[in-house]
């Protein structure tokens, strides 16, 4: 499957599921899936092809408990444990199951709206990278508090041809800096600045510009140069895609071709949303013929 397929319109199936394009080149909205229930092998087969054709999914009233989420998220792979999740649970004196943590405002968590960089990819910093992103809304803002996501295909296929001269070949540090904050050891890797996505063949950006990117071999100042050049590409609406949360959404997406944010625009408002993150065997690479994927 190329990436021209996520361009043509996708039919509704005959069966259970019923796809809604949302943008022209990725995203759509899912009806017929019942997450109570564990999934057929073949049904499950499908919505992970849906995850990686469209990038981004969301599935509407889904007013599941944390454990049957957890349950079908990791239908499509092993959870990736949180480094931070005891600790943070233990902050916020809640429990969690194992795999799930939540997200709450940064007002609440770091006293101030962060005003750096915050489009990222879940799990860029693990090893191999993680695949897919299941978040569920729980308590959110009647207005306010999107989260925002954008096609790293697109990104790439939009920068001018010497900028991606500049990128090939080059290799960009994912350092999770705030693990050393809290004591904990974690080695700093590094991805190809561009991948070639493992399953569709599209080329991706794939940079995290919130797990604080270094080009490798290059001086600060020029490495900072070209990714404040390339991140003002990632900023472009055309590649955009934005969700207005209500209790019971569930979000999913592919982390390694999509980049997300979220919108601190609701003030003191409660807003909280639980999150699993599923690993895969998925190592980037930029050559698909010299790919290296990890034994399951």
């Amino acid at each position: 499957m190329s990436y021209a397929l996520s361009l043509q319109a996708h039919v509704p199936h005959e069966g259970q599921l019923k796809v809604t394009r949302l943008q022209p080149t990725f995203g759509a909205e899912v009806e017929g899936l019942d997450l109570r229930e564990p999934l057929t092998p073949e049904l499950r087969d499908e919505v992970r092809a849906l995850i990686v054709q469209h990038k981004v999914i969301f599935l509407r009233d889904q007013h599941i408990t944390r454990e049957q989420q957890l349950a079908f998220a990791t239908q499509f792979g092993p959870p990736v444990i949180h480094p931070l999740q005891k600790l943070k649970e233990k902050q916020r004196q809640e429990d969690l199951p194992q795999g799930m943590h939540t997200i709450v405002p940064p007002t609440a968590e770091y006293g101030h709206i962060p005003k750096r960089r915050t489009w990222h990819s879940d799990g860029s910093w693990t090893y191999p990278v993680a695949f897919a992103s299941f978040l569920r809304g729980v308590e959110v803002p009647e207005v306010g508090g999107d989260t925002i996501w954008a096609d790293a295909g697109a990104i790439y296929r939009g920068l001018p041809d010497r900028l991606k001269a500049r990128l090939e070949g080059l290799y960009v540090t994912h350092e999770y800096k705030e693990l050393a904050l809290s004591g904990i050891s974690h080695p700093i890797v590094a991805h190809p600045a561009v991948i070639n996505h493992s399953e569709t063949g599209e080329d991706l950006l794939y940079v995290d510009f919130i797990m604080h990117p270094w080009i490798v071999g290059w001086d600060r100042a020029d490495s900072e140069a070209l990714l404040s050049e390339i991140y003002e590409e990632v900023l472009r609406p055309e590649y955009h895609l934005r969700l207005k949360w209500k209790k019971g959404t569930l979000a999913i997406w592919d982390n390694r071709s999509t980049l997300h944010t979220a919108i601190h625009d609701y003030g003191d408002y409660p807003r909280r949303v639980e999150r699993v993150v599923v690993g895969s065997n998925d190592v980037p690479s930029r050559d698909p013929s010299k790919r290296f994927v990890l034994p399951a």
